[in-house]
């Protein structure tokens, strides 16, 4: 009898323990896909300059490119955002573009320039549309897969 009810006690530590978990997780979930997100965004940024640096590139590119790494920084965090979190997916991807054009617009206001003039505006959007790509890639099953 004493086996029954210390089993049961401990399934129930479990379960609380589990509830007390989930806060943690999500905080964990959050940090894994910025610094993710951060870290593949660093090392593309480092690749163009080499590759600025190497080749006759011209300079009228730097911005697109730039935008475009910024993209893809932001598609792979919401990726990793919306994998983590599990549901909600979409959300999850428009969560992490409107943290990154966040960032923007408070990098800009503390330089004393305002965020949203046209060239602004570009990388804004690339970072909230990208953002919300890495969710809905999340999304997609294989056609040979069903559930």
């Amino acid at each position: 009898m004493n086996q029954k009810l210390k089993w049961k006690r401990s399934s129930a530590a479990k379960t609380i323990r589990r509830q007390t978990n989930g806060g943690r997780n999500l905080v964990w979930v959050v940090v894994r896909a910025f610094l993710g997100g951060f870290a593949a965004t660093l090392i593309l940024l480092m690749i163009g300059a080499a590759a600025f640096a190497r080749f006759p590139i011209p300079g009228d590119m730097v911005r697109p490119v730039a935008c475009t790494i910024a993209g893809v920084g932001a598609a792979l965090s919401g990726m990793l955002l919306a994998k983590g979190i599990g549901r909600q997916r979409l959300l999850c991807g428009l969560a992490s573009g409107v943290f990154y054009s966040l960032c923007i617009a408070g990098a800009s206001a503390l330089k004393g320039e305002f965020a949203f003039e046209q060239r602004a505006i570009a990388l804004v959007c690339m970072l909230l549309l990208t953002g919300m790509l890495g969710g809905t890639l999340t999304a997609l099953r294989p056609s040979g897969r069903r559930n």
